[in-house]
């Protein structure tokens, strides 16, 4: 239980910093692979909290979360969205 809230913590914090600076300040893909490795580990602790998760929901989460943190992160940030910078 504590390794689940140490990596969703240090994931969190790292989508946070991907957000708030590596866009501005790195380019494009850079910044889009931070956010991609800390959403897929939201989801790796999401999955260890769960504790019984089946070998399907490790194949398909992590994944699936990076690809939403991105198109997410994407979206806030596009012209016109409410975070552009």
């Amino acid at each position: 239980m504590e390794a689940a809230g140490t990596v969703m913590l240090v994931t969190s914090a790292a989508l946070i910093v991907g957000v708030a600076t590596a866009r501005a300040r790195f380019p494009g893909l850079l910044a889009d692979l931070l956010i991609a490795v800390a959403g897929a580990g939201l989801a790796v602790g999401g999955l260890l909290l769960l504790g019984d998760a089946s070998v399907w929901s490790w194949l398909i989460a992590p994944p699936v979360a990076a690809a939403l943190s991105v198109l997410h992160v994407r979206l806030l940030t596009a012209p016109g969205g409410p975070m552009r910078t």
